[in-house]
């Protein structure tokens, strides 16, 4: 058995923040233990009811499992516990590495494709019958989480409606407008990446709206727009749009909102995106609805009665089970600016 080498290491989490979350910025350190990889958090507390947790759940989710995906290229079985040791809730993951003993894993070639892009149009086609079946096999055999796909007019507008209204909020609510513009980074310009934030090139704004919406970044100038509506219409431009007009349009469901099914939903929301890639398809995810549906959303700024009417919304259209991730999947060129990311050794936890 040959011992995992610093370059392996190096590449595994690499690959680890090549994972998606929120605002482009993974609040984690990593530190290595041995054949250990100890993955810890900003975050200390993670029962707590409230959509940031969700966010940070996912996007640790996806992190874990590009990390697996990446240890497989070099034959290295990485075994994933989640919150390993009570008495340090800041330690969110311990991976354990076990050499030559994985096969590899094909989607390691598509961590470093996979972008998000807010181009207006997805063109299609559709997934056809092979592809969706791709796609469906990785929820299949999970019943804590399951993949739904809104295809029909009478599928998708009650969907669409409640999306809508969870993005307009964004940008009629102070504390969710501060929220979403804080994390774009207008200081590198619309030609330029970022390491952390969002650059503004990434955001698929038309060139002649570019100096709008930057001015829309002052609150001021944001909600003098909204007496005129404006709120409504980017509502409608950022969300209901494309989506109607997306080939596909997906739903990742929970079972229940605990914080092992969230964690597995993100590694599962992680190879769908993966897998879209490997198909050629850009993917777009626009969770805002869902999170603004769970219980204790109204404690990070969501009114109580969007928060009750989005989670009477998907209870009419899902049951029990709990929307976390909406996605919309289709073609589209390149992406000429995408989100950076800062280097590895920044991400080392020093003791």
């Amino acid at each position: 058995m040959e011992a995992i080498t610093p370059e392996q290491f190096r590449n595994m989490l690499q690959s680890a923040i090549q994972a998606p979350s929120a605002d482009n910025h993974h609040p984690v350190r990593f530190q290595l233990d041995g054949s250990r990889i100890l993955v810890h958090h900003t975050r200390t507390t993670w029962e707590q009811p409230g959509y940031q947790r969700v966010l940070d759940l996912l996007s640790l989710g996806a992190l874990a499992e590009n990390l697996v995906i990446a240890a497989s290229r070099h034959g290295v079985r990485a075994e994933i516990n989640l919150l390993p040791d009570p008495d340090q809730p800041g330690l969110a993951l311990s991976i354990d590495l076990q050499p030559d003993e994985a096969q590899s894993d094909p989607l390691w070639h598509e961590i470093p494709k996979r972008h998000t892009s807010r181009q207006f149009r997805f063109r299609g086609p559709p997934f056809d019958v092979a592809e969706r079946a791709q796609l469906d096999a990785i929820t299949h055999a999970h019943p804590s989480y399951t993949l739904h796909w809104l295809e029909t007019a009478a599928d998708r507008n009650p969907a669409l409606a409640l999306m809508r209204r969870a993005e307009t909020e964004r940008f009629r609510n102070r504390i969710l407008h501060a929220g979403l513009f804080t994390a774009i980074r207008f200081d590198v310009g619309w030609r330029d990446t970022s390491e952390t934030g969002l650059p503004p090139g990434a955001l698929g704004v038309e060139l002649p709206l570019r100096g709008l919406f930057a001015a829309l970044r002052h609150w001021p100038v944001m909600r003098m727009a909204n007496r005129f509506g404006a709120h409504h219409l980017l509502g409608l431009r950022s969300c209901d749009l494309p989506c109607r007009l997306a080939p596909n349009l997906g739903v990742l469901t929970v079972k229940k909102i605990d914080t092992p099914s969230v964690f597995d939903a993100g590694r599962a929301f992680q190879r769908i995106w993966l897998t879209t890639t490997r198909l050629g398809r850009v993917l777009q995810p626009m969770p805002a609805s869902a999170l603004y549906a769970l219980d204790g959303a109204d404690a990070a700024g969501i009114p109580k009665a969007l928060q009750q009417s989005l989670a009477e919304g998907w209870k009419t259209r899902f049951g029990s089970r709990v929307p976390v991730m909406l996605f919309r999947t289709g073609r589209a060129q390149p992406s000429f600016v995408t989100a950076g990311r800062p280097a590895i050794d920044s991400f080392m936890k020093a003791f």
